[in-house]
């Protein structure tokens, strides 16, 4: 199976000036966290690192620094949707794997439960919204159930053919989602959920570093 690990985002939410991927933790870079578990997964063939122009030289860099196998630097798009498109034109395998290098603290254990879902066209961990959500404006406009919604993690699971055809029919009608499974889902594909990690923080301000910082201490 191949693997994209999204990293050609800016991360203009930390305030670092610089983008998220490149910061050290724990004397780190946080993209090279999420290249050694996948690396370290023997299911996992090549890993297509999405990159913007002015960072593709230093993830390769580090890539090189850390020794790390079978990757390859591709540009990315101007978003999050159009980075995995490009990624997905130099996927080979029958399903792919997605992860963003914002969420450092996977671990081989976790990839390797999500790769054992089989016969799914796509495979979303989540984990159980713990407060209270609403929708409005300024004022509120309607309740939601909380047992019903699901805070969506990556990594993610696909059937490579399924998820090209939901990014093409997506670039043909405009269509922009947040993630994946909910592109595949509204082209008309199941999405299976199964259970993701409390511990797998996405990185987007700078509290989330300070903890992440602190789980690595730990760990």
């Amino acid at each position: 199976m191949d693997a994209i690990l999204l990293s050609a985002g800016v991360g203009h939410r930390t305030g670092l000036g610089y983008p998220k991927q490149f910061l050290l933790l724990n004397g780190k870079p946080m993209i090279v966290y999420s290249l050694e578990v996948l690396r370290s997964c023997d299911e996992i063939n090549k890993i297509i690192v999405t990159c913007n122009k002015q960072t593709i030289d230093l993830c390769q860099e580090f890539i090189d620094k850390y020794h790390i196998s079978d990757v390859e630097c591709v540009l990315g798009g101007e978003t999050r949707q159009d980075s995995v498109r490009m990624g997905l034109k130099r996927v080979n395998s029958s399903r792919v794997l997605i992860h963003e290098s914002a969420r450092p603290l996977i671990s081989v254990d976790f990839v390797k439960e999500l790769l054992v879902v089989e016969n799914e066209v796509a495979v979303v961990p989540t984990i159980p919204i713990k407060f209270t959500v609403l929708e409005g404006g300024e004022y509120m406009e309607k309740e939601l159930v909380r047992k019903k919604l699901h805070n969506v993690q990556l990594p993610q699971i696909f059937d490579t053919g399924v998820l090209k055809e939901a990014h093409e029919k997506a670039a043909i009608d405009g269509y922009q989602s947040t993630e994946d499974g909910m592109l595949v889902f509204h082209y008309g594909n199941k999405v299976r959920f199964v259970p993701g990690r409390e511990s797998n923080i996405k990185v987007t301000t700078m509290l989330d570093v300070e903890m992440v910082n602190k789980l690595l201490k730990l760990s």
